[in-house]
């Protein structure tokens, strides 16, 4: 069984980062080419099923609802979803509004966009931690989920400041992301340890803040957000837990194979040496979650509101 140091933190775990750097071979799938992008997982087909299960388990797992912030939306609104693949959040909230409430959809993507997006909707290419200028005090509601596999350390104080700035006095955020996976968290599973120990590695050496959901409310208040709220779910994972267990266990081990081939590119960090062994180390995890109680993941919601005057 692997031993991994729950005392690393992600700010020194770049310490024990093994310095293996020759690429193992293995069947590529389909990243994003935006230039400077560390994003660490697919824009494919594959993708885009995993993401309609994970956004069905989270709607579920809250009762239905998507939608925290306390706004009314009427025609005199504008709403903005960044990091948005496949729109999926926000097309659900185009089918609960009036239709005539103007949105827009970006990411720095257009591989997952849907071909056939409600009409209130503009897909378009942009990143969120630059926002277009004109923009300034547009939307009312800003929508941001799961991009803490995407967003570096120092971006994620930009997206948040362009948001601040591309609402407008009294709009709402709101910001969705999962407690990371940590390191020395499950006796038992040495496979989940290995690949968490994998995703730390990747996470670190492309400098992504996976930690984020824990320093949310802190920097949305740095930002100058105000009614800072929070509510969270733990998502239990695995078929000791019924259906939802089971779409669980299905959309967590998307993300691990499709952390594959950052893994692999890299050389494996030292823990696998083929595509093999990482493909083994994937099924051995379904066998763990659905055999190990306590698997488990929490989802954290933030909502705040950007100050009237």
């Amino acid at each position: 069984m692997l031993e991994v140091q729950e005392s690393l933190s992600q700010d020194n775990w770049s310490n024990a980062l093994p310095r293996q750097s020759v690429p193992i071979e293995h069947a590529a799938r389909e990243y994003q080419a935006y230039p400077g992008s560390q994003y660490a997982l697919p824009t494919d087909a594959v993708e885009r099923q995993r993401l309609l299960v994970q956004h069905n388990t989270l709607k579920r797992l809250f009762g239905n609802r998507f939608l925290f912030a306390p706004v009314n939306l009427d025609v005199n609104d504008k709403v903005l979803e960044t990091g948005t693949g496949p729109g999926l959040w926000i097309s659900d909230l185009a089918k609960s509004v009036d239709p005539s409430v103007p949105m827009v959809a970006v990411d720095i993507e257009s591989r997952l966009f849907p071909a056939s997006p409600p009409k209130n909707i503009e897909f378009r290419v942009e990143s969120v931690i630059k926002l277009p200028l004109d923009w300034t005090g547009a939307f009312s509601l800003v929508h941001q989920r799961l991009l803490m596999l995407a967003l570096q350390h120092h971006e994620w104080t930009a997206t948040l400041n362009e948001m601040y700035r591309v609402l407008r006095p009294g709009g709402w955020v709101q910001l969705a992301e999962y407690t990371p996976w940590r390191a020395g968290k499950y006796p038992g599973q040495p496979c989940m340890e290995r690949l968490v120990a994998l995703y730390r590695c990747v996470t670190t050496s492309r400098n992504l803040y996976v930690d984020c959901a824990d320093h949310l409310p802190t920097m949305l208040k740095q930002a100058g957000f105000v009614d800072i709220r929070t509510e969270s779910r733990m998502q239990l994972i695995g078929k000791l837990h019924g259906e939802a267990g089971v779409a669980s266990n299905l959309t967590h081990r998307g993300v691990f194979n499709g952390m594959k081939t950052p893994v692999l590119e890299a050389g494996g960090f030292g823990y696998v040496s083929s595509e093999a062994e990482y493909d083994e180390l994937v099924e051995c995890l379904e066998k763990e979650w659905d055999e190990v109680p306590g698997a488990e993941k929490e989802f954290i919601i933030l909502w705040a509101r950007k100050p009237s005057a």
